[in-house]
């Protein structure tokens, strides 16, 4: 009888300690951050019916996001890999740094097994002349 116990402890103990190593989920996000001081910006983005979100100066906004699941994958490039992503401001001056190279991305992680990864492109005023 005790055979019998210590032999469904076990199986319960190895099913937990499997179901432990799995991999977690990676949630990807990408924000624009407005440090123009003065300017309020316009992001557009094509890929999903031109959706728009206007950023008033010292605001954060989370422009896309995505989730990858069960990975090991450590991050994901921030570089922006749709076909296009316009940053204007109201005047219709358009941003002079391109989205789509990494350098201009910050990111940061947090969590261990369900890990966010949150990407920052800041646009400051010197980005427009």
């Amino acid at each position: 009888m005790i055979n019998r116990y210590s032999s469904y402890t076990r199986i319960a103990l190895i099913l937990i300690l499997l179901s432990a190593c799995n991999p977690g989920n990676l949630t990807h996000e990408r924000f624009i951050q407005n440090n123009t001081g003065e300017d309020t910006i316009i992001v557009i983005n094509p890929d999903f019916d031109d959706a728009v979100d206007t950023i008033i100066p010292g605001v954060i906004a989370l422009i896309y996001s995505f989730e990858i699941l069960d990975t090991k994958q450590e991050f994901e490039p921030c570089k922006w890999i749709g076909d296009t992503l316009i940053v204007k401001n109201l005047d219709g001056d358009l941003l002079t740094r391109s989205v789509k190279e990494e350098d201009f991305w910050t990111y940061a992680i947090q969590g261990e097994f369900e890990r966010v990864q949150r990407c920052t492109f800041v646009v400051i005023s010197t980005d427009f002349e």
